[in-house]
């Protein structure tokens, strides 16, 4: 077997580290009563208010496992993150929280169990959720914050691993939950390598004001 790089090793230390612990906050709020649902949201919107084929597909898995949990007794709350956003000039007109609240609440989930943009604005400000980073930085805040015992994303395939990187970062751990469509924003290969050696070496968090890749992003997407 080829032995890693010294950088590499020592990376792997850490990353270790992190996950370490995240497992142990996991198990000591396993006693806590309720359970946090994130649903990663996906970009454009349909007429810019409708989730597109993606994100409905997530809300979708959303509504299952909240319907799965709920009938079990479970107290049971959804966050659907993502402040308005522009994409390839053209701008969403309502967030990407409102979109799919309304998909939910639709759906038949009471509007009392999902949050969004109150907890986009309490958690970033005025810079606003534009990236996955940001999604899992208010998710892991509020859980660790409030009486949640269990903690569970709902995502992407092909984004999986980032965020599942930005969370042990943060010091949570998902139960994560995939909703695979035939089509993808995310790409595969894009993610293996260029996505995820970026958080492992560069920027696990996207969270600090010089953060270039989180103003990139911040930039292109905000309207």
């Amino acid at each position: 077997m080829t032995s890693l790089p010294d950088q590499t090793t020592n990376v792997r230390a850490a990353w270790d580290k992190k996950l370490e612990q995240a497992r142990e906050l996991m198990t000591a709020r396993r006693s806590q009563p309720r359970t946090l649902i994130e649903v990663a949201a996906q970009h454009p919107l349909v007429d810019g208010v409708h989730p597109n084929e993606e994100f409905a597909a997530r809300l979708d898995r959303a509504r299952e496992l909240y319907a799965e949990l709920t009938a079990r007794g479970t107290s049971v709350e959804l966050y659907v993150p993502g402040s308005r956003h522009m994409f390839h000039g053209t701008a969403d007109k309502i967030s990407l929280s409102r979109a799919g609240s309304d998909y939910l609440i639709a759906s038949g989930i009471p509007a009392a169990h999902i949050r969004g943009e109150d907890l986009n604005h309490r958690y970033k400000g005025d810079d606003g959720v534009y990236n996955s980073a940001d999604e899992c930085f208010v998710t892991a805040s509020h859980f660790k914050g409030g009486d949640f015992g269990t903690l569970m994303t709902v995502l992407a395939p092909g984004q999986l691993h980032r965020k599942m990187l930005h969370y042990i970062h943060f010091g949570v751990l998902p139960l994560p939950h995939t909703a695979p469509t035939l089509t993808s924003f995310h790409n595969y290969v894009h993610e293996a390598l260029v996505e995820l050696p970026h958080v492992l070496f560069e920027d696990p968090d996207l969270q600090a004001p010089d953060s270039t890749k989180a103003n990139r992003l911040r930039t292109e997407r905000c309207p």
